[in-house]
């Protein structure tokens, strides 16, 4: 068993071995709500850094990222005009068709994880909007990327899994999370 998990690492690591990895930022727009009844979508930015690492000669490859997002809701049962600002780091893999040699479509799938570096709530019974629901939220995060030469268009899809409630006292149901749309442009180099 040792031998097969080490053929499979000796093959994984040759193929980075002859990836070209670059680096890309990102930036744009994030519509997000809570998946409560009568939550109304809120505007926020989202932008990185991360890496994009082909895997070996194929279309393949592996993006881990290190993400701003601004998530949270307009209008809800509880949180009302809610903010939350996230360090998030997905971690996707997918696939980039060519179409010519600087022309391409990457799609891409995989996992998130988040932490709520500060938050806010206009409801004045949440007085620390973290001691309400959880600093920390995971889930899955999917992508479609546009690359015209060096520059790309991107539109994300963050689908929380984590339930973020924290306190049983709110009238918002047992379960809440994040879900999030984000467009922007962004350049590899």
């Amino acid at each position: 068993m040792k031998k097969h998990i080490l053929a499979v690492l000796a093959v994984l690591l040759s193929t980075f071995m002859y990836a070209q990895p670059y680096t890309m930022i990102k930036g744009g727009a994030q519509f997000s709500n809570f998946s409560s009844d009568g939550s109304e979508s809120k505007f926020g930015i989202r932008g990185g850094i991360g890496g994009f690492v082909p895997l070996g000669e194929s279309s393949f490859f592996f993006m881990p990222q290190a993400v701003y997002a601004q998530k949270g809701q307009n209008a809800g049962k509880f949180l009302d005009n809610c903010t939350i600002h996230y360090a998030e780091v997905p971690v996707t893999f997918g696939a980039l068709l060519k179409f010519t040699r600087h022309i391409g479509l990457g799609l891409m799938v995989g996992p998130y994880a988040a932490v709520g570096v500060a938050g806010k709530s206009d409801n004045p019974e949440v007085t620390k909007l973290f001691d309400t629901i959880s600093r920390f939220d995971a889930g899955l995060s999917a992508g479609i990327q546009l690359h015209i030469w060096k520059i790309f268009v991107f539109a994300d899809y963050d689908y929380g899994l984590r339930n973020l409630m924290r306190s049983e006292d709110l009238d918002i149901g047992e379960y809440l999370t994040t879900r999030s749309v984000s467009v922007g442009l962004g350049f590899a180099y």
